[in-house]
């Protein structure tokens, strides 16, 4: 794999539809498809399958904010996807009836990218401002944290064309709000605020735009002030939902965090 003169792992060629950006503990990875309010692409999602990847193989690497250029985090999937010739929708329309489904395989190259921020062993952070709708929802909903504009809008719109949410929030939605919210939000296809999104517990805070990037600039740091081994087994112990497992995970991850304390001569 290409390395930077840091040593740092790079794609084996450049993206077009998002960036990874600076240096040290903190890194940003940025949905860059402006011109379409970040709008959600297949390439767009092999990128983000790619970078998550890339970032997990730094162990520099504790804290990754998502977020979009432009004027909005992202509104979906792109509605080119579904008419022009080659579109990713038009063409799984194209697949026929099979058992095993042959529609599956294509749409899991999507969910590629939310398993792999979902599993990646940093935190995640969505900063989120203008509208995460959608596909745009949903990956955010992949990352750890939610941190939104006030005034940004949110929903799960699928609903409305005549789809359902498949990356990701039928899982992680219910896992915030509840079996009975989620079922409401995914079926009425209500749109929400930024606000709203705090007061369900959607999101962890909810700051006016001009204050978004300062606020998750500071709870970043915050948490890279930790090592990558503590972030990653607290992360891995809390998403699991079996106790054993979590007990096990923490019990290594502590293992491992002793291990690397300063260690001091004997009196």
């Amino acid at each position: 794999m290409p390395q930077t003169s840091q040593n740092r792992p790079t794609p084996a060629e450049p993206f077009t539809t998002v960036d990874m950006l600076g240096e040290g503990p903190v890194r940003h990875l940025v949905l860059n498809r402006p011109h379409r309010h970040n709008a959600q692409n297949l390439t767009m999602w092999k990128e983000l399958s790619q970078a998550a990847a890339l970032l997990s193989a730094d162990p520099e690497v504790s804290v990754v904010i998502l977020r979009g250029r432009g004027r909005s985090f992202s509104s979906g999937i792109d509605l080119d996807e579904f008419t022009r010739p080659g579109g990713f929708i038009r063409t799984l329309a194209e697949h026929p009836v099979g058992d095993p489904d042959p529609m599956l395989p294509a749409i899991a190259v999507a969910q590629h990218a939310v398993v792999e921020l979902r599993r990646a062993p940093f935190l995640t952070i969505a900063q989120l401002h203008g509208v995460a709708l959608g596909a745009g929802l949903q990956l955010a909903l992949a990352c750890d944290i939610r941190i939104t504009a006030n005034d940004c809008r949110l929903g799960l719109l699928e609903a409305t064309k005549g789809m359902i949410p498949d990356l990701g929030a039928t899982h992680s939605l219910r896992r915030l709000v509840g079996s009975q919210r989620a079922l409401d939000l995914i079926l009425t296809a209500r749109e929400f605020s930024g606000d709203r999104a705090h007061e369900l517990g959607i999101a962890l805070l909810s700051v006016s735009e001009p204050e978004l990037c300062s606020a998750v600039a500071e709870y970043a740091l915050r948490v890279a002030a930790l090592s990558r081994t503590a972030v990653a087994h607290v992360k891995a112990a809390v998403d699991t939902n079996d106790e054993a497992l979590s007990l096990h995970i923490a019990a290594a991850g502590q293992a491992a965090c002793i291990r690397s304390l300063p260690t001091h001569p004997a009196p």
